[in-house]
């Protein structure tokens, strides 16, 4: 029998089906070691059966300060629903545009089960549809990383501000030492004592100040960069990570996480538009994303003459690096019908960072383009 493709699958082939429940009266103390003990960073809150939100990881970090006393109904978030016979990359993009993790599959008013990265990450392994792929055309080059003394805190910032990346973790000559991750910051704040005692004192000027070192996860899966993507794929699974640190010479130069396998599997959805997502600009006004938006459209329909546009990520870091004037950092994932593109830059102006970034990106494509006529080129008269 052929084996199916990845984009001919249906959410109920993938679905989990045995979810592990809250109630909307369970305290934070209890759920946060639900996530612990069954390594989940959603979990469904309803009563009898019938959904009525879900709790995140996401939303308990933005919030740490809350006791662990507090009910879950305080910290309740509505989740998207997604329907048994939505194909697979639909579900992977709904997991992009949303952030979260796992989303809630409902038949009618029935709570199915649960859809995950994990779940999806798991289909492209089974179907062999990451074959043949190189992990360095996929990976997110030059990673941010954490020091081995800098606080909890301070890495718990970053990984928000990555869109909840695992970090590498790295000594002072950059070599890499671990990875940290939500889900090792899940520990520190499973535990009811410490998780009291952060929570009464975060706020004031007594932190307590846990280093990175004490949490992080060591050693850290690693892979080369020569390494292929369905092999990375596999040792998520089987290291039970969310993450590969692509290393050379000891030194982290890449990561390839789950999400970017669900922005591969969201790229096989036939669609007439670009899919673009946008994240890091919540604080904006609306009127940020509709002139971003117009900005994209126009830059696109230029490098649509030389390529297939699949999906574009946009990730917007905002930071003072002295004064009060504000500085924006501006990274993107362009995918094509054939190939990964990154780029990056900043400026004082958030407008003139995304239309700088586009050009590079436009430049880089170009380039890409006529080094392959070139070596046609150089076939044909050979």
């Amino acid at each position: 029998m052929p084996r199916q493709k990845v984009q001919d699958l249906a959410v109920s082939d993938s679905v989990t089906t045995e979810v592990v429940w809250a109630s909307p009266d369970d305290e934070l103390g209890e759920v946060l070691g639900k996530m612990k003990e069954h390594d989940v960073h959603e979990i469904p809150v309803g009563r009898k059966g019938k959904l009525e939100g879900v709790v995140t990881l996401r939303e308990l970090m933005k919030r740490h300060s809350l006791p662990p006393s507090t009910k879950v109904s305080t910290v309740l978030v509505k989740a998207p629903e997604v329907h048994p016979d939505t194909k697979l990359p639909a579900a992977a993009e709904q997991l992009i545009t949303t952030g979260f993790r796992a989303l809630p599959v409902l038949k009618g008013k029935k709570l199915m089960g649960i859809i995950s990265r994990t779940d999806l990450t798991r289909a492209l392994v089974d179907t062999d549809a990451l074959r043949g792929l190189a992990v360095r055309d996929f990976m997110t080059p030059n990673p941010q990383a954490v020091a081995e003394s800098e606080t909890i805190e301070r890495a718990v910032h970053l990984m928000q501000s990555l869109g909840e990346r695992s970090l590498p973790v790295v000594d002072k000559h950059r070599h890499l030492k671990g990875a940290i991750g939500m889900k090792d910051v899940t520990d520190v704040f499973a535990r009811p004592k410490m998780r009291q005692r952060y929570g009464e004192r975060a706020g004031t000027e007594a932190k307590v100040e846990l280093e990175v070192k004490s949490v992080m996860h060591a050693p850290a899966v690693t892979m080369g960069v020569d390494g292929d993507l369905g092999r990375a794929a596999e040792l998520m699974l089987k290291q039970n990570v969310s993450s590969i640190i692509i290393t050379e010479e000891d030194a982290p130069v890449g990561i390839v996480t789950k999400l970017d396998l669900m922005h591969f599997l969201a790229g096989l959805q036939e669609r007439e538009q670009l899919f673009v997502e946008i994240s890091g600009l919540e604080e904006e006004p609306a009127e940020t994303y509709d002139t971003i938006y117009d900005t994209v459209q126009k830059e696109m329909r230029r490098i649509a003459q030389l390529v297939t546009p699949k999906t574009l990520s946009l990730h917007v870091q905002k930071y003072k690096p002295d004064g009060d004037r504000w500085k924006y950092s501006v990274r993107c994932r362009f995918q094509t019908a054939h190939q990964m593109y990154y780029a990056n830059h900043f400026d004082w102006d958030l407008h003139l960072a995304l239309k700088d970034l586009l050009e590079t990106l436009y430049r880089r494509i170009l380039k890409d383009k006529e080094r392959m006529v070139t070596e046609r080129k150089l076939g044909r008269s050979t």
